[in-house]
């Protein structure tokens, strides 16, 4: 889900929006709305015992739910760079945008 969210807006935030740090701070809100919605979504399939689709089959579902450590440090580091990768792309959308206005000055100048 972060992972759509990253490729579908942050190059369009970018792009769209002028003010470079809007830009920014608006990906980062959103992707914080998407991270709570995933991780929720997780939480609720793995206790209603599908832990097949986000966990891998192997991991047993019996209440209180034991994790292993370096699970939760990957979740975190993966989404991490997500969200890094979509600021990314809303700097490149942002300079994209930038080069197309001064070309269109250019030529209309000339």
């Amino acid at each position: 889900m972060g992972l759509i969210y990253t490729v579908l807006f942050g190059f369009t935030l970018g792009f769209f929006v002028k003010q470079r740090g809007v830009a920014i701070v608006g990906f980062i809100a959103g992707y914080a709305w998407v991270f709570s919605y995933q991780s929720l979504n997780l939480l609720l399939e793995m206790l209603g015992g599908k832990t097949g689709e986000a966990f891998g089959a192997d991991l047993p579902v019996t209440l209180p739910v034991h994790y292993r450590d370096s699970d939760l440090l990957a979740y975190g580091i993966v989404n991490l760079v997500f969200m890094l990768i979509g600021v990314g792309l809303v700097v490149l959308g942002g300079y994209v945008a930038a080069r197309r206005t001064a070309k269109k000055t250019a030529v209309s100048v000339a």
